[in-house]
């Protein structure tokens, strides 16, 4: 059996690199997993206590030491564990496997005091481990910590108590009666406690089809065949076992919160993951709350309410439906847990199926970190009204965030964007403006940096996060807020990135600089008609680059479908984009559009809405400000047609019809949906690359009028944006219209 110690004495001189350990204690931590295993050496009974203490009893006094680098993420599952916790006080702690205390010591010091437990319990099979824990503890002196060196199947609280929060750090995969112990926390923990679990795991996509729906986040889930076979062999020979029945037993058990799974890159990409889970019951009206607090309806409740357990009223069900309500049933149906979505803090985010196909053509990543259109544009022609339910496409999602910053904002607004990760976005911003002063808003969104963003991110947060937002932000926030910082993210990077390549190998990028300095109109027109103009209008320029349609799809989110509708060619759009702007609006402090773009940041007096002062005081202080908004990631006509029939003032679709086909159909079906969402008298705004775009037809078809509220001549502007060549309104018939146009 030596034979297979070989390859680890490689990953021991890896880790020499990471661990800074002596080399006696090398040689122990060697000794125990590397050989010892392999060389049939007894010195305990038999049995799972007998088989922990063989294994442990030479190495307890340098456990620590040496796991720093091998037993990732504790510090974070603990971290967001103590921030997801909604009682802060008198709270009952058990600790499964917690071998030294290590956990404990590490939480009591960094997130909760010890003063905020009554009793921690600390459970674990192995004498040596748990001598080092009484030791520990006996140090610091805490009485209310106690450590039990029992089986964990039968650990009891004191009578009358229940559990707020069990934590199994790495041990799940150890117990060989997993099954029992889960059953027995699911019996103990309280109605509102945690169960958090960090673990390695390995697990392949076949085997995650029919929990797709209550997992709450599968990125990073899947494990390649040599990875699953090579790291299970590897652990088994030292009890430890990654098959991925625990980890799914787990989650069939209790609802999940947070899902992350990580990779630890520094020995070999161990695949390891973390897990927070509540009673899978906690709502006792769990369908009812599917449609009220991750409604696909403007309003808090369904019509009808549907009892659980009511077979006349499950028989007639309501006419529409979410599909968080459709999914939350059939799970009840199979005792599964409800979607995760349902157990979130926050009310914002909808359910939906991130396994399904339309969802992957994002490769996880967002194409706009910015919004380009001009939301003053918006509120001017739609004249919103605090009593307006609003419906308008995500992008990055600083126009909602501008909707729901005034001073008298709708009541409602729903975002619809079908790639997650947009979504995940204005998420982020969400959570942000929830509980995180000016300052830290400032420098995540207005500079598009913070160097403690993964510590913002477990601590302050986590809570306002649902599952599958929080694990694509622990895995690219990081990188998203340090380096060039979160405007150079997003396919959209790559337009930015090419002008400055363009404005650099023109010699033109001092005079950048100037233009974003310029006090006067005047003075921002002679900067650009002597020095950018030309660079900008090179045909080359145009043609080559901008007019590419690889580039226009990847870089700037243009179909070809839109670019066809191009009138007079890419180099007459580029030079009736850009030129009129410069004559209307000052870059300096008052198009932050362009700002961003040439600037790479942000200025305070140049900024969206929900960066300014009075506006991230009307979102983060007014009472309910943020509760209006709900974030579906669909398509918008999936959206509409589950929404309450006449429900919507006003839907915000950007250009994104310029995208169909023109063979209408598609077009049709969506202007059929909503004319039956819309209110009468209802507007539908909408931006194109034409002046006259073709799908207006089928709108006045399908029962609208139609008007132009801006179309673009040349030597114009229609707004701070200008990238558009017309914008329009159209209204369902049948009522006064009051528009501004």
């Amino acid at each position: 059996m030596l034979q297979y110690a070989i390859p680890a004495f490689l990953v021991l001189g890896l880790a020499l690199v990471f661990v800074n350990s002596s080399a006696k204690t090398l040689a122990i931590f060697a000794w125990n997993c590397f050989i010892k295993p392999f060389t049939g050496h007894k010195d305990v009974a038999a049995g799972q206590q007998g088989a922990l203490e063989s294994f442990y009893k030479g190495q307890a006094n340098i456990y620590d030491r040496t796991r720093a680098t091998l037993l990732k993420g504790r510090e974070q599952a603990l971290a967001t564990t103590a921030a997801e916790l909604r009682k802060k006080h008198d709270l009952v702690w058990v600790d499964i496997g917690g071998g030294t205390g290590w956990n404990i010591e590490h939480m009591t010091t960094n997130y909760l005091p010890i003063s905020c437990f009554k009793a921690i319990y600390l459970v674990d099979l192995s004498p040596s481990l748990c001598e080092v824990a009484r030791k520990r503890f006996a140090e610091k002196n805490w009485k209310n910590v106690h450590v039990l060196c029992i089986d964990a199947a039968d650990f009891t609280p004191p009578a009358g108590s229940s559990v707020d929060l069990f934590t199994m750090s790495y041990s799940l995969s150890m117990i060989p009666t997993y099954y029992a112990v889960i059953d027995r926390l699911s019996t103990l923990l309280g109605k509102d406690g945690l169960v958090t679990v960090i673990d390695f795991y390995v697990q392949s996509h076949a085997t995650l089809t029919a929990k797709s729906t209550t997992m709450g986040g599968e990125l990073l889930r899947h494990v390649n065949w040599f990875s699953r076979t090579f790291w299970r062999l590897w652990f088994e020979f030292d009890r430890v076992y990654l098959d991925s029945a625990r980890r799914d037993y787990l989650e069939y058990r209790f609802g999940t919160i947070k899902s992350v799974n990580c990779r630890n890159t520094r020995l070999g990409g161990i695949p390891y993951y973390y897990w927070i889970g509540c009673d899978k019951d906690r709502s006792t009206n769990i369908l009812q709350r599917a449609n009220a607090l991750a409604t696909e309806s403007p309003y808090l409740s369904p019509q009808n309410e549907l009892v659980v357990g009511d077979e006349d009223a499950a028989n007639n069900t309501l006419a529409i439906r979410s599909k968080g309500y459709d999914a939350a049933l059939v799970n009840m149906q199979r005792n599964f847990p409800a979607p995760s979505f349902f157990y979130q803090t926050e009310i914002w985010r909808i359910f939906y199926n991130q396994e399904l196909p339309k969802y992957h053509q994002f490769a996880n990543q967002y194409i706009y970190a910015f919004t380009w259109e001009d939301p003053r544009e918006d509120k001017n022609i739609l004249q919103f009204k605090p009593s307006d339910t609003v419906l308008a496409i995500t992008s990055a999602g600083d126009n909602i965030l501008s909707y729901a910053s005034m001073d008298a904002p709708p009541k409602r607004i729903h975002c619809v964007d079908l790639n997650p990760c947009q979504n995940h976005l204005l998420e982020l911003k969400l959570a942000c403006l929830r509980v995180l002063p000016f300052e830290d808003m400032w420098k995540l969104f207005g500079e598009g940096k913070h160097p403690k963003f993964q510590e913002l991110l477990t601590t302050k947060l986590a809570p306002h996060l649902s599952s599958h937002a929080f694990q694509y932000w622990h895995k690219r926030g990081h990188a998203s807020f340090t380096g060039k910082g979160l405007f150079d993210t997003g396919s959209s990077r790559w337009a930015i990135r090419l002008a400055h390549w363009v404005f650099a190998i023109s010699g033109v990028s001092p005079h950048i600089s100037a233009l974003c300095e310029a006090k006067t109109l005047d003075e921002q027109w002679s900067v650009w008609e002597k020095s950018l103009r030309p660079c900008l209008s090179n045909p080359i320029v145009a043609k080559v680059l901008v007019g590419n349609p690889i580039f226009l799809w990847k870089a700037l989110g243009v179909p070809v479908e839109q670019t066809s509708m191009i009138e007079g060619g890419m180099l007459k759009f580029v030079i009736d984009t850009f030129e009129p702007i410069i004559k209307r609006s000052l870059i300096s402090d008052d198009n932050y559009f362009y700002y961003l773009c040439l600037k790479g940041c942000y200025a305070a007096n140049n900024c969206p809405d929900f960066l300014t002062k009075h506006g991230h005081a009307n979102l983060a202080k007014r009472k309910g400000a943020l509760d209006g908004i709900r974030i579906h990631t669909d398509e918008i006509n999936e959206v509409v047609k589950r929404l309450n029939p006449g429900s919507v003032n006003h839907a915000i679709v950007m250009d994104h019809m310029d995208w169909f086909p023109k063979d209408g159909n598609a077009a049709r079906e969506e202007i059929k949906s909503l004319h039956h969402a819309l209110t009468e008298g209802g507007n539908v705004m909408l931006r194109s690359a034409s002046q006259k775009p073709w799908y207006l037809s089928v709108y006045e078809e399908e029962g609208f009028t139609t008007r132009p509220a801006a179309i673009r001549e040349s030597g114009t502007s229609i707004d701070r944006v200008n990238m558009y060549a017309s914008t329009w309104v159209c209204t369902k018939k049948g009522a006064m219209e009051s528009l501004k146009i």
